[in-house]
């Protein structure tokens, strides 16, 4: 009887190591998708900055870092699958830097969900392109930085698309 019992013990934990496994695999799979997903958004940023199309831009930027952050929260958080929605305390610890919160990346970050919301858009169509490059780029410098937390591989991080 003691036999059986270890034998069901050790196809317990084979099954708990292999289920594991599992949910680490999806999450790297997952937090690799929502990576990639943040670099295809900045790339089309891209091409509708030089159409001059400022409205969509922020809207593609707004998704590149909602995609990187939730990226960002599942690796760190452990989590197997990303949040619906990110909170602000999820934001604060996410973008936190050594020496404590980072409040202009967290207000930045909260200015282009904002912009990207608006449902009059006339404001952000009367932007200059010098000031809409200017703004993508920070968009595109954070997710640099970002990305370098979420994937340890140089060649799987974000690329900037300046």
């Amino acid at each position: 009887m003691n036999n059986l019992t270890s034998m069901d013990e050790c196809s317990y934990h084979r099954n708990e190591m292999i289920r594991l496994q599992g949910h680490s695999f999806t999450q790297f799979k997952t937090i690799d998708k929502l990576h990639d997903l943040s670099q295809i958004h900045m790339n089309f940023t891209f091409i509708f900055i030089h159409q001059h199309l400022p409205d969509v831009c922020i809207i593609l930027s707004d998704r590149a870092l909602e995609s990187m952050l939730k990226a960002l929260h599942m690796k760190e958080n452990h989590s197997i699958f990303p949040p619906h929605s990110l909170t602000l305390d999820d934001l604060v610890g996410l973008t936190a830097q050594e020496s404590g919160p980072d409040l202009d990346t967290l207000m930045f970050i909260h200015s282009i969900h904002y912009l990207a919301t608006l449902k009059d858009i006339s404001l952000i169509q009367q932007m200059q392109p010098p000031h809409l490059k200017k703004l993508i780029r920070k968009v595109d410098n954070l997710l640099c930085r970002l990305s370098s937390r979420v994937t340890t591989h140089q060649t799987d991080r974000y690329h900037s698309i300046f």
